[in-house]
């Protein structure tokens, strides 16, 4: 297995999974390989993705956004052949190791046995459910809805109102707080 900066060769792989691995509410639409390209640019370093790879085959890939004081974790699947492996907690621990090891993400609240078992894939690698306030992911375009979420945490995040995300929602998500 070989982690490694997502590169344009695998373009086509990471769109093909990201498309089927979230719904339409909880993703962007890039309309192709040049847009994810573009946006990437845009982001002016504050976006990243890696992938893992055994050879030529792509497994899976994992993005995110770094912030002053966490790693955001927008992204992250597996082709399901390889899940149930170990090949997440690797990941994630590759991201722990070489990125941060304060890291938020977003999960889908605990309304199914597949969002159940998500939460407790996230806790044996060390999340915690942060309850601080409610939070509901905004959404990424306007013909999209919100989708209301819980948010977890590794290691020390400074969480304590959405205050604290604030920058994460602007680059993110192009939302506005006053402050």
């Amino acid at each position: 297995m070989v982690f490694e900066n997502l590169r344009m060769e695998d373009y086509p792989s990471f769109l093909q999974l990201y498309n089927e691995a979230f719904p339409p509410e909880e993703r962007r639409e890039y309309k192709d390989e040049t847009h994810l390209a573009n946006f990437i640019k845009m982001k002016g370093g504050k976006f990243h993705a890696f992938s893992v790879k055994d050879g030529d085959l792509f497994l899976g890939f994992l993005s995110y956004w770094t912030f002053e004081g966490y790693t955001y974790v927008e992204h992250f699947a597996i082709i399901p052949q390889q899940r149930g492996k170990n090949l997440g907690s690797e990941m994630l621990h590759h991201l722990f190791k070489e990125v941060s090891p304060d890291v938020l993400l977003e999960v889908e609240k605990p309304d199914d046995d597949i969002s159940r078992k998500r939460i407790r894939f996230y806790q044996k690698n060390g999340f915690k459910i942060r309850e601080e306030f409610d939070y509901v992911q905004p959404p990424y375009s306007p013909d999209k809805k919100p989708v209301p979420m819980l948010l977890m945490t590794h290691g020390n995040v400074n969480l304590h109102n959405i205050e604290s995300i604030k920058e994460m929602l602007a680059e993110v998500y192009n939302v506005r707080h006053e402050v």
